[in-house]
């Protein structure tokens, strides 16, 4: 196979967009809450919007 010289420009349209969320949902009760507790605790509004998402997925 040969390497190609030089900088080739392309464009792709795109169809579908899939979101996912991840929000430490892997982590044990004791580390989540943990982790909710210390994005609570900042003054990045931010932050404390994910800590509030991740209070929603698991109750």
């Amino acid at each position: 196979m040969r390497e190609a010289r030089g900088i080739f420009g392309f464009e792709i349209e795109i169809d579908e967009i899939q979101a996912t969320k991840k929000l430490s949902q892997n982590r044990d009760d004791h580390n989540y809450k943990n982790i909710i507790s210390e994005l609570e605790k900042t003054e990045n509004p931010q932050s404390i919007a994910i800590a509030k998402e991740m209070s929603k997925c698991r109750k």
